[in-house]
C-alpha cells in the first residue's frame, strides 16, 4: 500500500525518468498510434481478464486511449509489473496494481497541477503560429482561434495588434497537460478591441453578454446543381417577369430527402400558394426557414412538432409554380429574407439573473487587461 502511494505520489510531482524506490523501478512510455488496451495486456504478460472483465461503459473509455500519451510503469527487483498508470482524458486514468499475486483494474482521477497564465503578444504573422512561437501551447493556439472566429476575420488582422489572454492551464510531470480553459480575451481588430469572457455556464460571451458562439443553417438536401441563387431581381420562367427571388433553388430528383437546416419548431405545414406543398420552421432569434415545392412530407410531422438539426422533414417535388422537381429554400430574419448563402451567427444573451454577476466579472477582467498591455509582458498568476 505504501509503494503504491509513493508510486502515485512521485508521478505526481514531475520525476519522469526511470528511477528506483525501495528496489522499484518506474518507467516512462508513449502509447502508440494504432495500440489497443488488450494488446497492450498481452506484450505486458498481465491478465487478460484485466479487459474482458470491464463493464460496457469503462471498456467504451478505455478503448479511447490517446495515440502520443505518456503512461507509467512500475516495476519490482524481477522487472515484473506491479502497477500502471495510463491517462484516458484530462480527469481520468486508468490504474493496475498487484496484489497477493493478483492484478486489478481501476479508474482513477489524474493528479495534476494547475496555474492561471497571461498571454500578451502583439501579432507579427499568422496569430496562431505567433501563440505557439510564445508560449509553447499548440492547444492555447488553436482555442484562441476557435473562441475568436465568430467574431473576427483573422485575415485582415494588422501587425501590431494587440492579443491579452487569460487562461488556467494545468501541468502534468511538469509539461503542459490538457486543453488550457480560457477565462477572458482581446484581440484587437481593426483599430477596435474584440472582448470574449466565460460566464458562469461554460460558455463565451461578448463584453455585452452576447454568446460569441457561431451556428450555421446546413444545408437541407444533396442535390445536382443550384438551379436559381438568392437575388432581388429574377426573371420569373412562368410569370414571365422579373421578380424576386428569397431563396435558393436546389435541382434534385423527386423524393430526395429534405433535412432541417437548423433545431426549431413547425409553424407551418400545407399549401402555401405558388410553393405548393410547404414547410416552415421557427428557430432562435427570429430565424424561419421555408421549404417549398414539397411532394410529400415526413409521416409524423404537423404543426407544432420539434425538430432537430438534420432531421429528415420532408422530400423534394414539383408542387405549386414550379418549372422542375427542386427545392426552393428561403431563410428569413425578423420577417426580412436573407441570403441562406451569408455566414450567420446565432447570438443567445445571458439571462438578467446570470448577466449582473457577469458584466461585473467583465469589469473586473477588462481593468487586468488593461494592466496587461501596460506592463506588455506574459506572466503567471499564483492561485489561491
Amino acid at each position: 500500500m505504501f509503494i503504491r502511494a509513493i508510486f502515485i505520489f512521485l508521478i505526481s510531482c514531475n520525476l519522469v525518468f526511470a528511477f528506483s524506490v525501495a528496489d522499484k523501478r518506474v518507467e516512462q512510455e508513449i502509447w502508440q498510434e494504432g495500440e489497443t488496451f488488450l494488446a497492450f495486456l498481452e506484450d505486458n504478460f498481465l491478465p487478460l481478464k484485466l479487459y474482458y472483465n470491464l463493464d460496457e461503459e469503462d471498456e467504451k473509455i478505455i478503448s479511447d486511449i490517446r495515440a502520443g500519451t505518456n503512461y507509467h510503469i512500475l516495476r519490482d527487483q524481477d522487472y515484473m509489473i506491479e502497477q500502471v498508470l495510463i491517462p484516458l482524458n484530462d480527469e481520468l486514468q486508468i490504474h493496475i496494481t498487484k496484489e497477493n499475486g493478483k492484478y486489478s483494474l481501476k479508474l482513477i482521477p489524474i493528479i495534476y497541477q494547475e496555474k492561471d497564465r497571461v498571454l500578451v503578444l502583439k501579432v507579427n504573422s499568422v496569430i496562431s503560429n505567433d501563440i505557439l512561437k510564445q508560449s509553447g501551447n499548440f492547444d492555447l493556439a488553436v482555442e484562441v482561434e476557435q473562441k475568436f472566429k465568430a467574431v473576427v476575420d483573422f485575415k485582415s488582422l494588422h501587425k501590431g495588434d494587440d492579443l491579452v489572454v487569460f487562461y488556467r492551464q494545468k501541468t502534468r510531470l511538469g509539461k503542459l497537460f490538457a486543453t488550457p480553459i480560457i477565462q477572458a480575451a482581446m484581440l484587437e481588430h481593426n483599430s477596435k478591441k474584440r472582448y470574449i469572457f466565460l460566464a458562469k455556464d461554460g460558455k463565451y460571451y461578448d463584453q455585452f453578454g452576447k454568446s460569441t458562439l457561431q451556428v450555421t443553417f446546413i444545408t437541407p438536401l444533396r442535390y445536382k446543381r443550384v438551379s436559381s441563387k438568392f437575388t432581388k431581381k429574377r426573371w420569373h420562367p412562368i410569370l414571365k417577369k422579373y421578380r424576386a427571388h428569397h431563396g435558393i433553388d436546389y435541382a434534385a430528383p423527386i423524393g430526395t430527402k429534405v433535412k432541417a437546416t437548423y433545431s426549431g419548431r413547425v409553424t407551418f405545414k400545407g399549401l402555401k400558394g405558388g410553393y405548393g406543398k410547404c414547410i416552415i420552421i421557427t428557430h432562435p432569434n427570429g430565424y424561419k426557414s421555408l421549404y417549398a415545392h414539397l411532394s410529400k412530407y415526413k409521416k409524423s410531422l404537423k404543426k407544432g412538432s420539434k425538430v432537430k438539426k438534420g432531421e429528415v422533414i420532408a422530400y423534394v417535388g414539383n408542387t405549386g409554380k414550379s418549372t422542375g422537381p427542386h427545392l426552393h429554400f428561403g431563410l428569413s430574419k425578423k420577417g426580412r429574407w436573407i441570403n441562406p448563402a451569408s455566414k450567420i451567427i446565432i447570438a443567445k444573451s445571458l439571462k438578467a439573473k446570470d448577466k449582473k454577476l457577469f458584466l461585473e466579472n467583465v469589469k473586473l477582467f477588462k481593468a487586468k487587461i488593461k494592466l496587461a498591455l501596460e506592463q506588455n509582458q506574459s506572466y503567471d498568476i499564483a492561485l489561491r
